[in-house]
């Protein structure tokens, strides 16, 4: 069962603000972290052992964590504590609309304590999971430990170069046949991608995350499962009517980052 599914099922279900390309954005979403924490690594998402650096550099800043620490022990006991951490910690890429996790908020009182992260965006598969994976070690250095947190998403969005990461945990065709009740304008832009990747394992993608991607599909789900999605998604996108994606036949061309294209 994939922890996060809820979540997927109602961005799916929800209006979108916009359809960007492969992209569904959505406004508004709050979620519940499933309780007992989704049991999640690094590696599970297909990340380098430099994710949790990359986290700590964005979002840990030793000085306000202490002041938030200090804070909380001053009112051990009191009848309601509720106190605002910012998450902020290092500069952002000039290219970047900002950091995504902005405030951590501790709310306490002698039976219970909730943790609620406002976020400004979030990609809700991929980075999420590292999301979902590094909180719980912030916890650990402000020594506290929430029995509900909330994640309130001022903007998240799906996109379907990520639903390989799915697929670890959820059968793909069980989250197309979703996809496709709910959302077939997102189904339609969505999984070009996705079909595209299914053809054939020697392929390279114009983009790193497409081509990151592309070897996550085909080094953690299985042959005939690809094949099971690829026949799924042409028998669907031929009742668009538009002409299936093509195959990328280059096996030499040099993919270039999406922020350092020019």
């Amino acid at each position: 069962m994939y922890y996060g599914r809820e979540l997927i099922n109602d961005l799916i279900k929800r209006e979108p603000l916009l359809y960007a390309g492969v992209r569904k954005i959505v406004q508004g979403v709050t979620w519940t972290v499933p309780n007992p924490w989704p049991k999640l690594t690094y590696e599970d998402l297909g990340y380098g052992t430099n994710k949790f650096k990359q986290l700590q550099r964005n979002y840990f800043d030793a000085d306000e964590v202490s002041r938030v620490k200090s804070l909380l022990a001053k009112r051990q006991g009191a009848a309601f504590t509720a106190v605002a951490m910012n998450m902020k910690a290092g500069k952002k890429d000039s290219r970047s609309m900002g950091h995504c996790m902005q405030t951590l908020i501790i709310s306490r009182t002698p039976k219970v304590m909730t943790a609620e992260i406002q976020y400004r965006s979030t990609e809700a598969i991929l980075k999420l999971g590292g999301d979902i994976v590094y909180l719980p070690w912030v916890f650990e250095q402000l020594e506290v430990e929430p029995t509900i947190v909330r994640l309130h998403f001022a903007n998240a969005y799906l996109s379907g170069v990520f639903f390989p990461t799915l697929f670890t945990q959820w059968n793909p065709i069980s989250f197309l046949e979703t996809l496709w009740a709910h959302d077939q304008k997102l189904f339609s832009g969505g999984t070009r991608f996705l079909l595209r990747s299914a053809y054939k394992k020697d392929q390279r993608f114009p983009y790193s995350p497409e081509q990151l991607q592309h070897r996550f599909l085909w080094e953690r789900i299985g042959k005939s499962k690809i094949k099971e999605i690829k026949d799924y998604l042409e028998e669907k996108h031929r009742l668009f009517g538009k002409p299936l994606p093509k195959l990328h036949h280059s096996t030499t061309e040099i993919y270039i980052p999406r922020g350092k294209r020019k």
